[in-house]
């Protein structure tokens, strides 16, 4: 899906948001000012820059497994890609202060880059990398199912264990249909 940010934002403000990556890792400041972004470190030295006037795709990401949750927001000026990341695990710190930390952040970037390029639009889901790679798996995982009663049949099964493999082997063929159908825009 793509979306449209319409609010601009005041030029030539100073704002900055402090921004956990991960539990164990020290915040990152991320700074907007005069049309740039800059990730600062926790001493306060300048890891990246990047001008906003310069963007040419913006990509939002958001990935569960299990209880964690990673978010990151890709910035392409043409030759380097920028990220602001998070990692958390949901149950425990997502509505808390590191998550509206990240929420203003991402927030705040994107309306000083929609303020300097109204057009851009703001990609979102599994980049087009990701799509193909899972669209694999889930043609692996259907071509298994398929080929699991077959490859039964030629080593002699008994019936009794042709059936106990029956469902699971079927749930598999199913995943591997709803990937290869889920993924199938990207």
């Amino acid at each position: 899906p793509r979306y449209r940010l319409a609010r601009a934002v005041k030029k030539n403000r100073r704002r900055t948001h402090r921004v956990k990556p991960a539990l164990i890792k020290s915040p990152l400041t991320y700074a907007l000012e005069d049309g740039v972004l800059l990730c600062e470190d926790a001493k306060g030295g300048t890891l990246w820059r990047l001008a906003l006037a310069d963007v040419r795709s913006a990509h939002w990401t958001e990935s569960r497994a299990g209880q964690s949750l990673t978010r990151v927001l890709r910035l392409t000026d043409g030759t380097r890609t920028r990220a602001i990341r998070q990692h958390l695990y949901r149950r425990a710190l997502v509505g808390g202060p590191d998550d509206m930390a990240l929420r203003a952040c991402v927030r705040d970037v994107l309306r000083a880059v929609m303020a300097v390029q109204p057009g851009l639009d703001v990609q979102s889901g599994p980049s087009a990398g990701t799509s193909v790679a899972l669209r694999v798996v889930g043609m692996a995982f259907l071509a298994g199912a398929l080929g699991a009663p077959v490859l039964a049949l030629m080593t002699g099964q008994n019936l009794v264990a042709f059936v106990n493999w029956a469902i699971p082997v079927t749930l598999i063929g199913l995943l591997g249909m709803d990937m290869m159908r889920s993924y199938a825009q990207g």
